[in-house]
C-alpha cells in the first residue's frame, strides 16, 4: 500500500536562469507504506536477534547542536538502541534500495545519489516515546533525506501505542514544524513506512503493561543520506 505526496522541494529560477531547489512553505504529512515487507521467516529470525541481543542495547540518545555524540535526554525521547544488526542490515537495507525508485516516485522526490545509509534496531518499552522533531535538523544529521520505520513484535502484540505520527509541516527559520494537522500510522507486523526526514514527527506512548523487554514496540529505523 502508498500513497503519493506533492514534491518536498519545489523548483525555481534564480536569478541566473540555473534552477535550484526551494523548500515550500507548507510540506505536506505524506509517506509510503508497504506492507508484508519481510517473509515470514525474516520477521522471525530478527525478533529472534533482538531478544537475543537484549544486553547490547543502549539508552537512545538525542542529536544537539555542536553535540556530535548526542546526549541523553529523557524528557524528549525514551528508549534502546542497538546499533550493529549483523545480517539484517543488508537484508533490510538491499530491500529498501530495490523499492527506492518506487519510493522517490511517490513521494515526488527526483533520484539522488546516496552517500551513506543508517540502519538501527530500537526497542520501545512501557512508557517510552519521541517528542516530535525532525530527522534533519541539526548539521550533523542534515543529509538524511529519506526516513524510514520497519515495525515488527513479538505475537500476539502485547504493547498499545506507539504510534508513529506524520506532521503536516510548516517552514520556519528554515526547518519544518509541525501543524495541527497530521497522519497516524499504528504499529502493524512486518510493515515498513518512509517519508521525508524533514517532516515533523513523534512515536507516542507505548503501553507496555508486561514491562517485559520480549514484548516492546521493535522497529528498524534508518535514513537515506544524500
Amino acid at each position: 500500500m502508498s500513497t503519493q505526496w506533492s514534491s518536498q522541494m519545489m523548483a525555481r529560477q534564480s536569478e541566473g536562469g540555473v534552477a535550484v531547489l526551494e523548500m515550500p512553505r507548507i510540506a505536506a504529512a505524506e509517506c509510503v507504506v508497504f506492507d508484508e515487507f519481510l517473509a515470514p521467516a525474516e520477521v522471525n529470525e530478527l525478533i529472534e536477534y533482538a531478544l537475543a541481543h537484549e544486553a547490547d542495547f543502549r539508552m537512545s540518545q538525542v542529536v544537539a547542536p555542536g553535540n556530535n555524540g548526542g546526549s541523553v535526554d529523557f524528557e524528549y525521547r525514551r528508549s534502546r538502541v542497538l546499533m550493529e544488526l549483523g545480517r539484517f542490515q543488508d537484508l533490510i537495507v538491499d530491500r529498501i534500495q530495490n523499492c527506492l525508485p518506487l519510493i522517490l516516485e511517490k513521494l515526488g522526490q527526483e533520484p539522488f545519489s546516496i552517500s551513506r545509509i543508517e540502519a538501527q534496531l530500537t526497542a520501545s518499552g512501557d512508557g517510552d516515546f519521541f517528542r516530535w522533531h525532525t530527522d534533519d535538523g541539526h548539521a550533523e544529521v542534515a543529509s538524511r533525506q529519506i526516513t524510514f520505520v520497519y515495525f515488527l513484535h513479538r505475537e500476539p502484540k502485547a504493547f498499545r501505542g506507539g504510534d508513529l505520527r506524520i506532521y503536516e509541516s510548516e517552514l520556519h527559520n528554515g526547518s519544518y514544524r509541525p501543524t495541527s494537522n497530521s497522519r497516524t500510522i499504528v504499529p502493524q507486523q512486518n510493515q515498513a513506512v518512509f517519508f521525508a526526514s524533514s517532516l515533523a514527527h513523534e512515536i507516542t506512548p507505548v503501553e507496555c503493561p508486561s514491562g517485559a523487554f520480549a514484548d516492546s514496540r521493535f522497529t528498524v529505523n534508518g535514513w537515506f543520506h544524500r
